[in-house]
């Protein structure tokens, strides 16, 4: 890659502290895979240009658990605006949860390109030939619109826990996987709820959570396809921080009118 094709790379902007044990996940990840695909400039890998803004999980967790999700939409809107004053060029939300708020970051920035961890995650299904997964991941993720209805327009059904696991999912994420206390007991009630949910017809299971991702890998349950969605989400992230693809490579087609111009 010439020195002016790097110079003309894309600056990604990873809107973090929700929590922030996955925006180190992502700026992690990114810089590792973009190291791999780019190479040495002079001595080491190369990394890219990013900008990062990290919110405060407290007031986003509070509201999360009030349901008010206009609040939660404004709160991380003020990180938001601080990437795109400082210059970002695609917008990464090292979070699912996080992504209730896309349709408000879309209308206040409509020119700017905002990489979906749903329509990545929905490419490797996809890729696979699946069309119904599980989903596992906080509490609004799972009995909320915004990630199901995304996946639905990538041609994708989606199976979710029963009623009664669903707050026990979410209040382990709160209280412990968020705090990077990952236990055994706590795996196994999870490769549990991931097999519970293949016997309820899904034929995967995304790790809508990133948290989740750091105590369950496909090891602990290979007899179910797994999809960890951030893991998936950074892996795009980085090619298109190294030019390697495009946002427009991972949305779902035909476009929906409301993500482009988004």
């Amino acid at each position: 890659m010439s020195e002016k094709t790097r110079d003309n790379l894309p600056v990604i902007g990873i809107l973090t502290g929700i929590s922030y044990v996955s925006g180190l996940d992502y700026y992690k990840g990114i810089n590792e895979i973009f190291g791999r695909i780019v190479g040495k400039r002079h001595l080491i890998p190369a990394n890219p240009l990013m900008l990062l803004a990290s919110v405060d999980c407290d007031i986003y967790a509070k509201m999360l658990t009030d349901k008010e999700w206009t609040g939660v939409a404004a709160h991380l809107l003020q990180g938001v605006e601080k990437l795109v004053s400082g210059g970002m060029d695609v917008l990464c939300i090292a979070s699912n949860t996080g992504h209730i708020a896309f349709p408000a970051i879309s209308q206040k920035y409509p020119d700017l390109e905002i990489l979906h961890i749903a329509d990545c995650t929905a490419k490797q299904i996809k890729s696979l030939g699946l069309s119904t997964v599980g989903l596992i991941g906080t509490e609004p993720t799972m009995r909320e619109a915004y990630l199901k209805d995304r996946l639905r327009q990538h041609g994708i059904s989606v199976v979710i826990p029963q009623e009664e696991e669903m707050s026990k999912i979410f209040n382990f994420i709160m209280n412990e996987l968020g705090f990077n206390d990952f236990k055994d007991d706590t795996r196994a009630y999870f490769v549990d709820q991931i097999r519970a949910l293949q016997s309820y017809g899904a034929q995967g299971v995304i790790l809508g959570c990133t948290e989740i991702e750091l105590l369950v890998d496909q090891s602990h349950v290979p007899e179910v396809p797994l999809f960890p969605s951030a893991k998936m989400h950074i892996d795009a992230a980085a090619r298109i921080a190294a030019g390697t693809q495009d946002v427009t490579d991972y949305l779902p087609h035909p476009i929906p009118a409301l993500t482009k111009s988004a």
